[in-house]
């Protein structure tokens, strides 16, 4: 058995792999959504699990894992490892998790944080929960993920806080380092996971990056490419001969890379996987045609629902192209509304473009708190 549950994730990130046999399965969970998706997905799709189950008795998972801190990914998981803080002593705790991997930014950064940095996380953690202004006028400006970020790094101190009550820090088996590329383990079940990024030379680039004291102008001009794209965990799990590759918010380029220099895939030659969940919700910012040629999959996975306009229209055409003439699936874990509406009519004729070439496109209804892949 290895089955994906594409959980409802707003414009973030929120899996759940099954593997081994069916009664009861082992389980994985990948990120938890941003704001509302613990509350109105997760909880209640684990609620349905332990009720159908074993209502006397949480739901347990051999791994959970946050890809990256960024608030798209980290807040479901937060809210779920409060409440099972808060209800430790108590027969309806939502879940039971048995290790969890989780890069904290002070990790990622050699343990070292600047002074004039951690002011700034704290001022904009404060702002954003109040809905006030921001400390710097240069945050104001630009997408907002200047903003995102500089919060989700406070939320990656909350989420290991929780962790540390939880007994769950520590990224165990790694004996508290790094999840970093070259590192595997498998887990009870069998399942065999790798570890392909980041690696060593992505995180000193990021080390380097915010060790030096840094000033509020610098700090303003944070943007996914200092952060996500240079520490998000991308991770190849394999079971029973199946193959699903999580990228998070990871660099297209970067997965390539890193996969050639674990021996994995050959240069110049396709490393095929069966399913591929698409970096940065289909961001046409982390991929290109080659991407696609250099990893083609059976079954592409795209979590957004049109926030920051994700998935592009450009990364679907790309994939289209570049799979020309070859079978595959495409799964959507939201009806797609684009943030800018002048956008919509592009993404919409991709997605015909892409069933008039004979490929299966399923999106998760809305009435449903997720949408199931038999790998």
């Amino acid at each position: 058995m290895f089955r994906i549950d594409v959980l409802g994730s707003r414009h973030g990130d929120c899996l759940v792999i099954h593997y081994g046999t069916s009664t009861p399965p082992k389980r994985i969970l990948v990120d938890g959504g941003p704001h509302r998706v613990y509350r109105q997905f997760l909880r209640p799709y684990l609620r349905d699990l332990r009720d159908a189950e074993n209502p006397d008795w949480p739901v347990d998972f051999e791994l959970a894992m946050l890809s990256h801190i960024d608030q798209d990914h980290i807040v479901g998981l937060i809210e779920l490892t409060a409440e099972m803080i808060e209800e430790e002593m108590n027969a309806r705790d939502p879940a039971r998790i048995k290790r969890f991997w989780h890069n904290a930014f002070s990790d990622l950064t050699g343990g070292a944080e600047p002074a004039a940095f951690t002011a700034t996380v704290a001022s904009v953690v404060a702002s954003a929960n109040v809905g006030g202004t921001m400390p710097f006028d240069d945050l104001e400006t630009g997408d907002g993920r200047a903003v995102e970020i500089l919060a989700s790094v406070g939320q990656g101190r909350t989420l290991r806080d929780n962790l540390v009550k939880l007994g769950l820090d520590g990224n165990r088996p790694f004996s508290g380092k790094l999840v970093m590329s070259g590192k595997d383990a498998t887990l009870p079940g069998g399942m065999k996971l790798t570890v392909v990024g980041p690696d060593r030379d992505r995180l000193e680039d990021l080390q380097q990056k915010w060790n030096p004291a840094l000033d509020p102008a610098e700090i303003a001009a944070i943007t996914d490419k200092s952060v996500a794209n240079l520490s998000s965990l991308v991770v190849l799990a394999e079971h029973g001969g199946k193959s699903l590759l999580l990228t998070g918010d990871a660099r297209g380029d970067d997965i390539v890379d890193w996969l050639e220099k674990l021996g994995l895939k050959q240069p110049g030659e396709p490393f095929a996987v069966d399913v591929l969940k698409v970096p940065h919700h289909g961001s046409d910012r982390n991929v290109d045609a080659d991407f696609f040629r250099a990893i083609p999959a059976q079954t592409y996975i795209y979590c957004g629902d049109g926030k920051h306009d994700n998935p592009d229209h450009t990364t679907l055409r790309m994939m289209r192209e570049a799979r020309e003439g070859e079978s595959y699936r495409v799964i959507l874990s939201s009806l797609v509304k684009m943030e800018h509406a002048d956008k919509q009519p592009a993404f919409e004729a991709e997605l015909g473009a892409l069933i008039a070439a004979g490929i299966g496109v399923e999106v998760r209804d809305d009435d449903d708190l997720f949408l199931t892949i038999e790998v």
